[in-house]
């Protein structure tokens, strides 16, 4: 019998990448890195026939880059000896902050699908949980795309004017929202295993119908198979009102963004029955069951804090142009950047950047909680830049939980224009 490790790939040994590093190339790329900009920025290595090997990030493009033609003792991974060998030109392009380098590596990556990437590279649609949207809802795993909500004409045309008045990038930064779709969609989870994991620890807390009939209450007709394993509730016999299913779905997506709901309580005390009655077995099942939901919690958790919690308007420098110095707007809203604004220093294009501002963050309804692959992605990198840079000034907190933070708009755009102008 093979052993489990070996099933799982763990006893698996990398071979080492065999190509030969060619000398002379490595020093005609050491001494072009001389001539790199000490400035943020994003690099490109191309192999033959103008190949795409890899995209990278800097915070100082000559530092980085001269970092992979080094001569040093220690080994190199797989992956940089394979890019060594088969380089053959490297291309940079500055940019004004390390945010926004970290944010245009993500969408360059995934645009180009560079050889040696591996983050941001995989482009799958992820499974999430869905909550029906039927008087009588019902869990299921899918991988639907919803449709994208189109944008209001008054929306419109404020960030049309937007664009023609602070001469936006061609090349935006924003992500697009995604519109109100059929149903609540719980996650995402990287893999369809997970999501199979996620829904067979709660479908036995909450007692959810799994049939895909439309639901006709018939209160002398006979419960299912799943009513009479204790699976389902029995809504179609009429055992569960319409607001007591309700309360359910209500405890099964509170529990998925918060970690408690009084199903988890009640499970909690049944299990200290157990112990007490020592009956150390069904207690270690439940146990079991509690640890799983807690697992499959913590990432929705998580995803639900980034969109409470990361509204801001961050200020970071932006290229210099022929007009002097200018400054990059990144409008954070859900945990997303929503919209990405270079403006110069002129009191009229600050003007401009303030009405966009008060659009974004406006009070409207809340789209569907659907988070795609690609703002995933956006609101991890925003998430970790803000935990680390949320206290400076160039950042204005716009959410309504932070009451004690909050800015009106314009002591906001005020004080992001003092933070650049002094070079905070």
């Amino acid at each position: 019998m093979p052993s489990p490790l070996h099933a799982f790939g763990s006893t698996h040994i990398k071979k080492p990448y065999e190509g030969r590093i060619n000398g002379h190339k490595r020093k005609r790329f050491k001494l072009q890195t001389r001539e790199l900009p000490k400035a943020p920025g994003v690099y490109f290595f191309y192999g033959q026939n103008e190949r795409l090997l890899y995209v990278g990030k800097a915070k100082c493009l000559r530092e980085r880059v001269r970092s992979y033609f080094a001569d040093t003792s220690l080994p190199r991974p797989n992956k940089i000896k394979r890019l060594l060998v088969e380089i053959e030109r490297m291309e940079v392009q500055q940019v004004g902050s390390e945010l926004e380098a970290l944010l245009l590596e993500r969408r360059l990556i995934a645009e180009r699908q560079p050889i040696l990437n591996r983050q941001h590279k995989r482009f799958d649609v992820y499974p999430y949980l869905l909550l029906s949207d039927e008087a009588f809802p019902r869990l299921t795993i899918t991988r639907a795309e919803p449709v994208e909500g189109e944008q209001d004409s008054e929306t419109r045309a404020i960030l049309r004017e937007a664009a023609e008045g602070m001469k936006r990038d061609s090349r935006p930064l924003e992500t697009p929202r995604a519109g109100e779709v059929s149903g609540r969609y719980l996650g995402p989870f990287t893999t369809p295993r997970h999501a199979y994991w996620a829904l067979e620890a709660v479908v036995k807390l909450f007692p959810l119908r799994l049939c895909e009939d439309k639901i006709e209450v018939d209160p002398n007709g006979r419960g299912c198979f799943y009513r009479e394993l204790g699976r389902c509730s029995g809504p179609c016999i009429g055992q569960t009102s319409r607001e007591d299913y309700q309360k359910i779905c209500d405890d099964l997506v509170h529990l998925l963004q918060t970690g408690s709901a009084p199903q988890i309580e009640q499970l909690k005390a049944r299990m200290d029955r157990y112990a007490e009655d020592w009956k150390f077995e069904e207690a270690q099942r439940i146990k079991l069951e509690l640890e799983a939901i807690d697992l499959v919690a913590a990432r929705l958790r998580r995803l639900e804090r980034m969109r409470q919690q990361n509204n801001a308007v961050i200020a970071q420098p932006g290229l210099a142009t022929e007009n002097g110095p200018t400054t990059a707007l990144f409008l954070v809203r859900g945990g997303a950047v929503r919209r990405h604004l270079v403006i110069g220093n002129s009191p009229e294009e600050w003007r401009l950047g303030r009405a966009v501002i008060k659009e974004v963050f406006e009070p409207h309804e809340d789209v569907a909680h659907y988070t795609a692959k690609t703002e995933l992605d956006e609101m991890m990198i925003i998430d970790r830049w803000l935990r680390s840079h949320g206290d400076e000034p160039c950042v204005v907190w716009m959410g309504a939980e932070n009451k004690a933070n909050r800015q009106w708009l314009s002591n906001a755009t005020r004080q992001l224009r003092n933070s650049m102008v002094t070079g905070i």
